[in-house]
């Protein structure tokens, strides 16, 4: 008796006429496919570069300390996935690491989407006190810069690695973007888990 083997030729139809359902799985895999390639994707480090930190940047927070020290001349990657609502409960108002289509005078990028996600090198925080009352005030000093969805950024200067949302007003946020952090090799990064 002789064995059959069964070979799948390239033209051979993956779905037969009159099967129920099967039609429906196949438009359902081809939808979903470049979802999966695209998480695929994103999980791999860019030639060259190594994760060195995953975190959540929260949108209802001014910034996120990402507990990165960086040095001038480093150069690091940047990738984002998640939403973030500018406003509870309006599901207009959610979007992406690219943020919304919109740009005011009073965010900290004016020429970048409100919500986008963004970052700064705190190079120092400066302290002042007012005299008659005694209060005191701090104001961090350092470069604000876009970051999006993906980018890649080689440092100005030297100081903390902040993340936040490219909005003034958060209180009113919420959700949060999942940041993968990566830096070049050659910079043997200090890693922070």
């Amino acid at each position: 008796m002789m064995k059959k083997t069964l070979t799948k030729s390239p033209h051979t139809p993956l779905l037969k006429r009159g099967e129920k359902g099967g039609f429906f799985v196949l438009l359902v895999a081809l939808a979903l496919w470049p979802i999966f390639a695209h998480s695929f994707y994103q999980q791999e480090a860019p030639p060259d570069f190594e994760l060195v930190k995953e975190i959540l940047v929260v949108g209802s927070t001014a910034w996120t300390d990402t507990g990165l020290d960086v040095q001038e001349g480093q150069e690091y990657y940047f990738r984002a996935t998640g939403t973030v609502s500018l406003q509870k409960d309006n599901p207009v108002a959610s979007c992406g690491p690219e943020g919304l289509n919109l740009r005011t005078m009073q965010q900290p990028l004016p020429d970048h989407n409100l919500g986008a996600l963004i970052g700064k090198v705190r190079e120092k925080v400066e302290v002042s006190e007012d005299k008659q009352t005694g209060e005191k005030t701090s104001r961090e000093i350092g470069e604000v810069f876009f970051i999006g969805k993906e980018n890649g950024i080689l440092w100005p200067s030297a100081g903390r690695l902040l993340l936040g949302v490219n909005e003034n007003v958060s209180g009113d946020n919420a959700g949060g973007f999942e940041v993968r952090i990566y830096a070049r090799k050659s910079m043997n990064p200090k890693k922070f888990r």
